[in-house]
């Protein structure tokens, strides 16, 4: 399953363009809760994401499983987990 995420890096009103892989990478691993403005599937919608599934994004992250695109400080992360039964 595709999530899209959208988390604010830094101060909303004084917020970065862009960072380097390697300074995302580190902001991502340090990420909070309370970062992540949404997230998105196909078919659901969260603002306030479930602890279980924040622990699997941030499982994706260490590993540098995402896509991510950067602007106006606002950072778009696409992570694909598999849930198999």
């Amino acid at each position: 399953m595709k999530f899209r995420i959208e988390a604010i890096i830094g101060d909303r009103y004084e917020s970065t363009d862009s960072l380097t892989e390697n300074e995302i990478y580190d902001w991502l691993i340090n990420i909070q809760k309370q970062d992540i403005l949404k997230v998105e599937t196909e078919d659901d919608y969260w603002e306030d994401i479930p602890d279980n599934l924040f622990e699997l994004f941030k499982t994706k992250i260490k590993e540098k499983k995402y896509e991510c695109t950067m602007a106006k400080g606002h950072l778009w992360l696409e992570l694909d987990i598999s849930f198999e039964s």
